[in-house]
């Protein structure tokens, strides 16, 4: 609890820090100073996310029916010109997590696909069921990384620079929040073709 206060306190300071930015006169150090700031007011809601991991309220989730509730709200933060395809194919499957968590553990999947392949490209979100198991698949046509990468990829703080925040604790965040849920994460990348990231949880129906 004590740690949550702190990440708190310095979100406060930063919030601060970034209006006071904004009073700024334009300028390219204005600019830089204000691209600072942002990601370091990532950090904390990285941190607490990775914190919180460990802590879950799990329910039972229909994966494909949520698929479609949080559809249009991930279509709207990446935008008109990079492709987003939700494809269902778990009907009836259900999982057994913390909902906050898991959008969580999809929306840093998605933001580093989004990073991935820059201005414009394809990302994919696909359910299936696969015998005790079902799995959500995040697919991007990025630029992809290489063994050496791929092998540190969910360390905490480890970053390839890529992502969008650049704190490297979104991908450990995503990794603890899948194993404290009996379930496991796997990548598959290479070099300029593109990446996959998939979770899988025990199926409970």
């Amino acid at each position: 609890m004590q740690t949550a206060h702190l990440i708190h306190d310095w979100n406060n300071v930063l919030t601060l820090l970034q209006a006071q930015c904004a009073e700024l006169p334009p300028s390219e150090a204005a600019a830089n100073l204000a691209a600072s700031l942002h990601d370091a007011a990532a950090l904390p809601r990285q941190l607490l996310g990775y914190l919180r991991s460990q802590e879950k309220t799990p329910s039972v989730v229909a994966i494909d029916d949520w698929l479609g509730v949080v559809r249009r709200d991930f279509r709207q933060l990446l935008g008109p010109r990079i492709r987003f395809l939700v494809h269902d194919g778990a009907p009836g499957a259900a999982i057994l997590v913390d909902r906050h968590q898991l959008r969580n553990a999809l929306l840093n999947l998605v933001l580093n696909a989004r990073a991935a392949i820059g201005e414009s490209g394809r990302i994919v979100v696909e359910s299936a069921a696969d015998g005790p198991m079902v799995l959500l698949r995040v697919r991007d046509d990025g630029h992809g990384m290489d063994e050496k990468v791929r092998h540190q990829l969910f360390e905490p703080f480890f970053s390839t620079g890529t992502d969008s925040h650049g704190t490297g604790l979104g991908l450990a965040s995503v990794k603890a929040f899948v194993e404290a849920h009996e379930g496991s994460v796997s990548v598959e990348s290479a070099p300029a073709r593109g990446t996959t990231f998939t979770l899988r949880f025990p199926l409970v129906r």
